[in-house]
């Protein structure tokens, strides 16, 4: 066996019914080798992008907007500034809400129905949007805050808070901050027991459980969300008369040798789960409160006690500890980072990168922000493009080009031009029952559970509408006669033609915000022809501002803008 796939088998894969490599025996400590690293892939073929592209890459997926011109502007004239604005970066309050829509692509918490509706509550028809967007964002509140207050990512699964805005507070069983707005830290009042995002109503009327499948599911899902290990993804094989009858199911479990390998991990950890084990999956009060005298239902419908791949637990208040403790959780969290911002899959060949990010996460106490900084100044996200030696395998695994997801699409174009779009209430880029989450190349958490990585007509269309309501609002407000601040068009007024400085002044402006790249002269011609075109099929006293809503429309949708 290569080293390589030594070290996925020791990382990623262990069996169901074994115990967590943390109860193995230590090994003889000794000083190991002195050697030279081998240089990873990105690091012997890739080139890094420039500090201004650099800048607007880590701008975009730390906040979800563009740098500022004058942070464009300090790491121009300095590259080594770039360090700092991180920081600066790193500590901004958008940080928290970008990685709550960046968790969503791995928890897929954000989806467009539950199994109650918000009249269920006694709220408003009106009021659908921000109840389904609270109940499914409660677990990733608790992750992103985390991530934002620097704690060790342990809390994650063992805080005893929760977070709660004026929805979750008013219809579940928490006690909110008196005269608190929006998500404040909170705490349930029904006798749970602490296990952060474990124990919210928000990840299991996500992952919810059938009266016959006694929360297997959901012990399946906590293993694939904290573990990066799929239990689903394993091939088996068998006969059974009847796996929709619940006794020929439970013997099937018992009996059928590729049932028991993987079900004797997992039963035992269905069995602390119990607490979540709802009668009626569309009754409020049943799915609103955590029920403390059902915590030992699962020893009588599993046969089986409580336990986590082999080690017992006394029920539901051991499982947070119990998961943090598992050298699989931090490696997960690890790869699990890595992943959202590499934008690709891990691959074996990756691995030697993901011990050593693991092994500064680590020393930096579990510290997320110690691990975002290390993955930020990696080659594998720093990496622009390949060199001309690069093998066609390379090419295909490492991401040069990165497509903004649907959510920073639509945060960059909302602080860029204060442009949102929505109908009825409705985010149109949050959301598929109205909207086109999916169609710019997001995620619905559950038919499409991957976001997408490569240009879609579908993304195009799509782009093409929000690009242009995005131009029409900014060419009315910063070209109106009575103007008092501007967005985007701060050089030209109505009466600037192209061939005038300030004209040529703002297209320079344009490109180097939008894109962190300097305006060539071919652009420069192909953008004023299009505005002299748009103008003269117009000619009223709109002209300009028509023309300047095409030309902004046009560079949004330009690939140098939606390519990170």
């Amino acid at each position: 066996m290569s080293p390589a796939r030594a070290l996925l088998a020791l990382l990623v894969c262990v069996s169901c019914s074994g115990e967590p490599s943390e109860n193995l025996p230590d090994p003889p400590q000794k000083d190991p080798p002195a050697r030279t690293p081998t240089p990873t892939e990105a690091a012997r073929y890739g080139e890094p992008l420039d500090a201004p592209r650099l800048l607007r890459r880590i701008s975009l997926d730390l906040l979800g907007v563009l740098p500022t011109e004058d942070q464009l502007r300090r790491v121009t004239e300095d590259p080594a500034t770039l360090e700092t604005i991180t920081d600066e970066l790193l500590n901004d309050p958008r940080l928290e809400d970008r990685f709550v829509a960046l968790l969503n692509e791995r928890w897929l918490t954000r989806v467009d129905a539950f199994n109650l509706e918000p009249w269920d509550y006694g709220l408003s028809a009106e009021q659908t949007y921000p109840f389904l967007r609270s109940i499914g964002e409660e677990p990733l509140r608790i992750a992103a805050r985390v991530l934002v207050e620097d704690q060790p990512w342990s809390e994650v699964v063992t805080a005893d808070w929760t977070m709660a805005n004026e929805i979750t507070a008013e219809i579940f069983p928490i006690q909110y901050p008196e005269g608190g707005e929006g998500w404040q830290v909170s705490t349930y009042t029904d006798g749970r027991p602490a296990g952060g995002v474990l124990m919210t109503n928000g990840l299991w009327w996500r992952y919810y459980t059938t009266p016959n499948n006694f929360s297997r599911s959901r012990a399946a899902a906590l293993s694939r969300l904290f573990l990066c290990e799929d239990l689903l993804l394993r091939p088996i094989s068998f006969e059974s008369p009847a796996l929709l009858d619940r006794e020929s199911l439970n013997a099937a479990i018992r009996e059928e040798e590729a049932c028991a390998g993987c079900h004797s991990a997992l039963d035992p950890l269905a069995s602390a789960l119990f607490g979540f084990w709802w009668f009626d999956l569309y009754d409020p009060t049943e799915l609103s409160r955590y029920h403390t005298e059902r915590e030992q239902l699962g020893v009588y419908y599993l046969e089986t006690d409580p336990a986590w791949f082999g080690t017992p637990l006394q029920g539901a208040v051991d499982l947070g500890p119990t998961l943090a403790a598992d050298p699989r959780f931090k490696t997960c969290a690890v790869r699990t980072f890595a992943e959202l911002l590499w934008r690709r899959g891990v691959e074996v060949e990756d691995l030697p990168t993901l011990e050593t990010l693991r092994a500064g996460f680590v020393a930096a106490d579990q510290r997320p922000k110690a691990l975002l900084r290390l993955l930020l100044a990696g080659p594998e996200y720093r990496v622009g493009a390949l060199t001309d030696d690069a093998p066609d395998e390379v090419a295909d695994r490492l991401s040069t080009a990165r497509l903004m997801s649907a959510d920073q699409l639509a945060t960059a174009i909302e602080d860029l031009t204060g442009f949102t779009w929505t109908l009825e209430g409705w985010d149109q880029l949050d959301n598929d029952e109205l909207g086109y989450r999916v169609l710019l190349g997001g995620v619905d958490g559950v038919t499409v559970t991957s976001p997408l990585r490569d240009p879609a007509l579908s993304r195009v269309l799509a782009l093409k509408r929000l690009a242009q309501g995005a131009g029409s609002a900014v060419a009315a407000a910063d070209l109106h006669p009575e103007a008092t601040t501007r967005t985007l068009l701060s050089e030209v007024t109505r009466d600037s033609r192209p061939g005038d400085a300030v004209f040529t002044a703002q297209l320079e402006a344009l490109s180097w915000r939008l894109y962190a790249v300097p305006l060539d002269a071919e652009r420069q011609a192909e953008l004023e022809a299009l505005w002299t075109a748009v103008a003269a099929e117009d000619g009223s006293e709109r002209m300009a501002e028509l023309a300047w809503a095409s030309v902004l429309s046009v560079m949004i949708r330009d690939p140098r803008f939606e390519v990170l």
